[in-house]
């Protein structure tokens, strides 16, 4: 094979061809399962001077992307990354739109032009002290709107670190006094509601600009793949209405979980309460709750809906819901049985 050449695959050589210096593969096709393993296997061959290989799919609506996944998923026990630039720019286009149109940076963003256009100003801390101070005041006095704006901006540095050196991004997205105005927003919110456990997506753009993806691996999602949300902020404090959420948050503290977990827990909660009210079981349990029965009775009952809902419900509600509420069932039972006294 030449250097530079270019072979056209129709039928046998997809998945029978054996070429050591084959680096990319163009897709322009569907393909699934062991075909698709086989198919892209074609360019992972090792030979001197080749230290990688590259699939470009032009399938329709980029369907190989998650049939590629699904496949390893499923024949490799191997869980592929999600990240998909692509569809991260995306949302980096809404929160961009977003964040200039935020209150915050409405109110504050042409005060903090005037100093930071004077690079003597710029340069010295105490100039923006009395910015900082009105900002202070700002965050302090509107909880739920700088929540959702810290959430953001730190989803908009997140995705910036991940996709900056993989995708061309025009100048807008990295222009210096937007970051650096984001950066104060971020450091002042940060000392107001302090949490030393957290890694902070802004700081670490700052201090690690080379366009690192952390990736954590998760279980296996269903083929459809759910497309990126901006995120939204929730104000310091106690989270959701179920006290279920506050034990939820406090295990993945550490782990920095984005702010819309505990907004999904919330939706799955509610969705086995739906389960638990429509099933004859369920409407049974809810009688011997309003009669004031034993509460040992009340929770051997409840855990039997919950094993129930767990059968039947593992691949659309996920498997990290359940590991995370396995041993919290009486926990679950008792918000349950809250909702129902509430009514």
């Amino acid at each position: 094979m030449k250097k530079n050449g270019l072979i056209i695959v129709v039928a046998k050589l997809q998945t029978g061809f054996d070429e050591k210096k084959l680096h990319t593969l163009f897709l322009d096709k569907e393909i699934k399962g062991i075909s698709a393993i086989q198919t892209i296997s074609r360019v992972n061959r090792t030979t001197k001077h080749k230290n990688d290989c590259k699939i470009v799919d032009f399938s329709y609506n980029n369907v190989n992307v998650q049939n590629i996944k699904d496949a390893f998923e499923h024949l490799s026990d191997v869980v592929v990354s999600d990240f998909d630039p692509f569809s991260d720019k995306k949302v980096l286009d809404v929160l961009l739109v977003d964040l200039r149109k935020s209150d915050t940076f409405d109110k504050f963003f042409r005060v903090f032009m005037e100093i930071y256009k004077d690079s003597d100003k710029r340069d010295n801390p105490e100039s923006f002290l009395d910015f900082e101070s009105s900002l202070k005041k700002y965050i302090d006095a509107n909880p739920q709107r700088t929540a959702d704006t810290k959430a953001k901006a730190g989803q908009y540095f997140t995705i910036l670190n991940g996709i900056q050196y993989v995708l061309e991004l025009d100048a807008k997205y990295t222009e210096p006094s937007f970051l650096f105005f984001w950066r104060k927003f971020n450091t002042l919110y940060n000392m107001m509601h302090r949490n030393e456990n957290v890694k902070d997506p802004i700081e670490v753009y700052f201090d690690n600009q080379i366009g690192i993806v952390e990736v954590v691996a998760e279980y296996p999602k269903p083929k459809n793949k759910q497309p990126s949300k901006v995120a939204e902020g929730k104000p310091p404090g106690p989270s959701g209405q179920f006290d279920i959420l506050a034990i939820i948050a406090a295990r993945n503290e550490q782990e920095a979980k984005t702010g819309t977990l505990i907004q999904d827990f919330e939706a799955k909660i509610l969705d086995f309460f739906q389960y638990v009210r429509n099933d004859k079981d369920g409407e049974r349990l809810i009688v011997k709750i309003k009669s004031h029965s034993s509460e040992a009775e009340i929770y051997t009952d409840f855990s039997k809906l919950y094993r129930s809902y767990k059968a039947f419900n593992r691949k659309v509600v996920g498997e990290y819901f359940f590991k995370e509420t396995e041993d919290l069932v009486e926990k679950l039972c008792d918000d349950f049985e809250a909702t129902i006294k509430n009514l």
